[in-house]
């Protein structure tokens, strides 16, 4: 397993992103009178982001036509159609930290809604560009073809994987998991396969 730092500056993540994911499809852009308060939490954002990557690559096998890494089964038809040719896979875990997490709790709790989804809304879009900064960089670095990037909760594959990425990188970037509803602890965190052919 390795570990590594990015630094939040390093991110690039265009604005109509976050417009879209706070719900303004289709404008491209922050509207006028939001953008200061956009600004505003950018800064936030990049202050009291810390974006950690823990990865390892696995050889899979296959059983009963499941594939199976360190004893864990990836099921379902996204699975098998992104990693059932693989002859390495990489499991990556993603997380921001828990600081964001605690500024998006302080905002509501002050009565700042507004601040809070703006926030929650750009650290979910922040911690997707770390992935694909990082993902980027593993494609550059790797001589085997690269599969689409998959994660737990999508199409079918099953969110309970969760628990295995916990389980195996949680403890060295200090992410847990709820053992009830699968997800990752600080909130802004995801986590992804790529498997890896010739």
């Amino acid at each position: 397993m390795e570990v590594i730092e990015i630094p939040p500056q390093e991110i690039e993540i265009p604005q109509r992103a976050i417009a879209a994911r706070m719900g303004f499809k289709g404008i491209g852009e922050i509207p006028d009178h939001f953008k200061p308060i956009y600004e505003e939490l950018i800064s936030l954002l990049l202050k009291v982001s810390k974006p950690l990557i823990a990865f390892d690559d696995f050889v899979p096998s296959m059983d009963n036509g499941e594939i199976l890494i360190d004893n864990v089964k990836i099921t379902g038809i996204l699975g098998k159609s992104q990693l059932g040719k693989s002859i390495e896979i990489t499991a990556m875990l993603i997380t921001l930290g828990e600081q964001i997490d605690e500024e998006i709790a302080n905002f509501h709790q002050s009565g700042d809604d507004l601040r809070s989804f703006m926030l929650d809304s750009m650290g979910s879009e922040f911690v997707e560009y770390v992935a694909r900064k990082f993902d980027a960089s593993l494609r550059s670095k790797k001589s085997l073809k690269g599969s689409a990037r998959i994660a737990p909760g999508y199409v079918d594959l099953p969110i309970t994987l969760n628990k295995w990425f916990a389980s195996k990188f949680g403890k060295a970037i200090s992410v847990t998991i709820d053992p009830e509803s699968f997800v990752f602890l600080p909130r802004k965190t995801i986590s992804a396969f790529i498997g890896w052919s010739n």
